[in-house]
């Protein structure tokens, strides 16, 4: 249970809540508090304990906290508040004298209360000294308070006992993409592709990153076969995984790893690089690079694969992102998305919708976002597919040698001057006259609002796609001379 009130969060977690009105009823001995890292309060985060079970201040507990700030939550009865202090810079080890003396080491404070017990006032506003509210979050129950005292959120470490939504996966800890801190992955794994890497020097990773927001990529190699003349950790070939600048995984490669894998937890339309060093001009490797569930199913679709022979090799991909997925996959095979053949479809998804890992992923969203997206995504492969001739597709390195000017610097698609538009929907398609020697593809009959379609006086060839007789709106179209 979560009770949110103001700015203060409470997390109970159990199906009552006793607030004891004497002294001697229920007592929480020990409770957790997370402030929020917008706050200087984020050191005083973690597991406060009931250090005066025998002799308590104004017949409340005192909580101290169990890392090595010196913070204590206390009671002043004088003043009907709970306190919050930092006694290693006043000395004072009652809320009453802390909260009468004030200075830095008064740290926060509550509304009046009359209650025993510090559980009774998780759902009231907390206070800086300087009268700001706070945002605090407490747990009285779970395994962040059994176990996961003395455990730091956010340190670079990750704990399992933290690793859990209502902790934010230890704050990031867990996985590459989130975690900010030097000591993040580091010396985390001893078994990789289903092998005990621990005698070849380990590796760093985060194999315990469990937030669902994170795509899966995976690695399968297929083969290895290494010059086993040195058994030394320098002779092995070395595996790195870097997404978005940031390293996700580096570990030795050995002999049985062969036909395993391992998968990598990676942000949602991340740039990744997988690279392999070899350590002998005779080691041989060759792998596949899959993206897993992609489009919310259990469809895992080939990135890319590599060969690797007395050389060191590397493969750099963009992961679609999942809205994109979501969007196309009644369009196109989401299986073949990351397909190396070129194609006036993946083109356009991958050298015009994404990118190609210009456009951050806050962008990338905003524009699938956008109610037109589809017909975005339609107008461009229509005018692709026409351009090019089929044969010369493959030899076509990049879309901006396809697209005029107004069409790259511009995503605003009733601005482009072949297009009419009404209320956002396109209406009207003019690209008669234009040295087009394509073809006409299937995708045009997603442009539902089309009214007029003038293709004529081009070089394009190949069947009229059915799709023309089911567009309702459809009034002109002009296809001859082609």
């Amino acid at each position: 249970v979560i009770l949110l009130v103001g700015v203060t969060m409470i997390a109970i977690g159990l199906s009552f809540i006793v607030v004891p009105q004497s002294q001697g009823e229920f007592l929480y001995e020990v409770f957790r508090i997370e402030f929020g890292e917008e706050t200087d309060f984020n050191k005083y985060s973690g597991c406060y304990h009931d250090e005066t079970s025998s002799s308590r201040f104004d017949g409340r507990p005192i909580y101290q906290l169990d890392t090595e700030e010196e913070a204590v939550f206390g009671y002043c009865k004088k003043e009907q508040r709970w306190y919050l202090f930092d006694s290693s810079k006043s000395g004072y080890e009652d809320a009453c004298t802390a909260a009468e003396k004030g200075g830095e080491s008064l740290l926060a404070y509550t509304s009046r209360t009359h209650s025993f017990d510090i559980e009774a006032i998780f759902s009231d506003p907390w206070f800086s000294r300087g009268h700001t509210p706070l945002d605090a979050t407490f747990f009285v129950d779970g395994p962040g308070v059994r176990d996961g005292c003395g455990k730091k959120i956010g340190d670079g470490r990750c704990d399992v006992e933290l690793n859990i939504d209502e902790f934010g996966f230890d704050g990031g800890d867990c996985c590459a993409s989130t975690c900010n801190h030097p000591y993040c992955g580091l010396g985390t794994i001893n078994y990789a592709f289903g092998t005990n890497v621990s005698s070849v020097g380990g590796g760093d990773g985060y194999q315990s990153c469990l937030d669902p927001s994170m795509e899966t990529i995976e690695i399968l190699f297929n083969f290895i076969d290494l010059d086993d003349s040195t058994d030394s950790t320098d002779s092995f070939p070395f595996l790195r995984v870097e997404c978005d600048g940031v390293t996700h995984l580096t570990l030795n490669i050995v002999e049985i790893m062969d036909n395993k894998t391992e998968t990598i937890y990676v942000s949602d339309g991340s740039s990744c690089t997988v690279g392999v060093t070899t350590a002998s001009a005779w080691d041989a490797m060759n792998y596949t690079i899959y993206h897993n569930k992609i489009g919310g199913v259990n469809n895992n679709a080939i990135i890319t694969k590599g060969n690797i022979y007395r050389s060191n090799k590397s493969s750099t991909f963009q992961l679609v992102p999942r809205c994109y997925l979501k969007k196309l996959r009644d369009y196109i095979d989401i299986n073949q998305i990351y397909a190396n053949e070129r194609t006036p479809q993946r083109m356009v998804i991958t050298d015009y919708l994404i990118g190609n890992g210009t456009k951050s992923i806050e962008a990338l969203t905003s524009e699938c976002e956008n109610p037109f997206f589809i017909e975005q995504y339609a107008l461009a492969v229509t005018y692709v597919s026409a351009k090019i001739a089929k044969v010369d597709i493959p030899n076509i390195s990049s879309i901006a040698n396809v697209f005029p000017e107004e069409m790259q610097d511009n995503r605003i698609h009733c601005s482009w001057s072949f297009v009419r538009c009404k209320s956002g929907h396109i209406t009207s398609l003019s690209l008669g006259y234009s040295g087009m020697k394509g073809t006409l593809a299937t995708e045009v009959g997603l442009l539902s609002k089309l009214t007029s379609l003038y293709m004529h006086d081009n070089s394009l060839s190949g069947p009229i796609p059915s799709e023309l007789g089911n567009m309702s709106n459809l009034e002109m179209l002009l296809i001859h001379n082609n």
